[in-house]
């Protein structure tokens, strides 16, 4: 029994110790973190707002508030701030860090002296460097690889295609063609997703699909590329962050995200192989160059090591990850969130309708909406625009000061504006609140209200702030921009909607329910969108 009173013993000091070195850790961690947050607070000063997570952390993140606490607070957030740079204090953990709502940080951060910080691009990285996810020289090299392809020559096809897709779309989706008759969309995104899919198939990789032809990487898949887009981007968290043995639990939904990887990885590598050979056979890495050829072509012919600016395989898969997702998720959302604006402002409806049918007799002699339109469709693409406004997909950004530097930020003291000087130690993280920005009563008076008149006079792109501003303005702008604005002339003009209610709902309710729930993944989106078209 001696033995077994020694061993007794032993466990117990071991059980000791081990707690005593747990306590210790955990006292030396709060005691870094409490001298780390009064460094911050002696610089700095007092935070703005606490909250137990950082909203960028992965706790954040997972357990939450998470970004959408941006979303939720944005007519709170900066009420009454002296001004537009705030702090917030992780209670539990987590770094302290900056958040603004002004685009003219925003245009400074984008600059020298600041970068993206490397935990927050990683998620991006996952299939391999890309236009997103690059810095520095990387960045500028992706750039001058992709910037060609994005052409006058390229919008105009965008445009012939999303008509294409738009009559597709009502020949063989049961759009009625009578006056008076509807048709009930219980979720706008999922039809906004499927044409914002097809035209970057076709114009950004040079796949040519009918509107209700599915893409498989083999016959027996059981995804289709949609799917695979969509389980895979939803889930980048989870394939980026988690054990790799997560994925190989017996559960239903991580069996599908782990299908979905593994499938889009095929069609991935599939497709860089049939394309290469395609422009090998064509002669075209040695015979033509790079201008004017679509995303997918230049990226594979930018991999030939007879290329002065040369790309890797990973880097290709990179950035056709990025421009498939990007490329069409986030268009499709800002599409489904003015449709269910539209359908509660009858009167921009038909202010569309009429600018419409103006652009089209000016433009055609047929039914056909042309290309030459776009530039007169002022309205409608104010429309669009006030819709990115208020539901802006890319919702958040992140900073961090590669340098000790000094930003100048909007104040206000008894009522008037000035800028102040805020030196900002290398090291220091700027959260850029998007939606903070968009909702800005100094830039958007009644910034809940939808009024796309507010963009009637606007010239410059730089007033549209959430594609970014400065040298990280969105390559793709102009591309969604076409494509948003053509599809939306061509729905307007044949059919008004309105929202789809639920047994007993009323009005103010399926506000409320449609337009205030979001969810926030890689980007944000309404939770539902379910309205009804009715032909003129």
């Amino acid at each position: 029994m001696d033995w077994i009173s020694s061993l007794s013993s032993q466990g117990s000091s071991r059980n000791v110790w081990t707690a005593t070195a747990v306590v210790t850790c955990l006292a030396l961690f709060q005691l870094f973190r409490y001298k780390q947050q009064q460094r911050f607070r002696r610089e700095y000063g007092e935070a703005d707002h606490e909250l137990p997570f950082s909203t960028i952390s992965i706790w954040g993140l997972t357990i939450g508030p998470g970004i959408e606490y941006h979303w939720k607070e944005r007519f709170k957030l900066y009420k009454n701030n002296e001004k537009e740079l705030l702090v917030l204090r992780p209670k539990v953990f987590g770094d302290p860090y900056f958040f603004t709502n002004s685009p003219e940080v925003l245009r400074q951060v984008n600059g020298q002296g600041w970068d993206k910080p490397e935990w927050g691009v990683e998620a991006m990285r996952f299939w391999g460097e890309n236009l997103v996810s690059a810095k520095g020289e990387t960045w500028k090299r992706h750039r001058r690889i992709l910037q060609p392809a994005f052409n006058s020559k390229t919008y105009e096809m965008v445009w012939n295609e999303s008509n294409r897709f738009y009559r597709e779309m009502i020949a063989t989706g049961n759009w009625p063609h009578q006056s008076g008759s509807t048709i009930d969309i219980t979720d706008a995104q999922k039809m906004t997703g499927r044409f914002t899919l097809c035209v970057i198939l076709s114009c950004g990789f040079g796949i040519k699909l009918g509107w209700d032809e599915k893409v498989h990487v083999k016959k027996d898949d059981p995804l289709t590329l949609d799917d695979g887009i969509h389980l895979q981007g939803s889930n980048i968290l989870l394939v980026t962050y988690a054990p790799k043995w997560i994925l190989n639990l017996p559960f239903k939904k991580l069996r599908f995200i782990r299908v979905a990887t593994d499938m889009m990885r095929s069609w991935f590598k599939t497709s860089l192989a049939e394309k290469r050979a395609l422009t090998e056979r064509e002669g075209a890495l040695s015979t033509q160059p790079l201008g004017g050829k679509d995303i997918f072509t230049r990226l594979v012919q930018a991999s030939d090591e007879s290329e002065k600016v040369q790309i890797s395989e990973s880097e290709i898969i990179g950035n056709t990850w990025v421009f498939f997702f990007a490329g069409h998720e986030t268009a499709a959302t800002v599409l489904a969130a003015c449709f269910c604006l539209l359908a509660v402002n009858k009167e921009e409806q038909e202010i569309i309708h009429r600018e419409v049918h103006e652009a089209m007799k000016q433009s055609s002699d047929d039914d056909e909406l042309r290309f030459e339109a776009y530039e007169s469709l002022i309205k409608t693409r104010a429309a669009f625009v006030e819709a990115l406004r208020m539901m802006p997909p890319g919702n958040f950004m992140v900073r961090e000061a590669v340098e000790d530097t000094i930003l100048q930020v909007p104040s206000f003291e008894n009522g008037i504006e000035s800028k102040k000087s805020v030196p900002i130690r290398k090291g220091a993280v700027i959260g850029i609140d998007i939606v903070g920005i968009q909702y800005n009563p100094r830039l958007y008076p009644e910034p809940e209200k939808f009024k796309p008149s507010r963009w009637y006079g606007v010239t410059s792109d730089e007033a549209y702030s959430a594609f970014s501003l400065g040298n990280r303005v969105c390559i793709g702008k102009k591309f969604a921009l076409t494509e948003s604005v053509c599809f939306l002339a061509n729905v307007m003009r044949d059919y008004t909607v309105e929202p789809l209610l639920k047994p007993g709902e009323t009005l103010d309710s399926w506000k409320d329910r449609v337009l205030n729930e979001t969810k926030c993944e890689l980007t944000m989106t309404l939770v539902s969108s379910p309205v009804t078209f009715r032909r003129r």
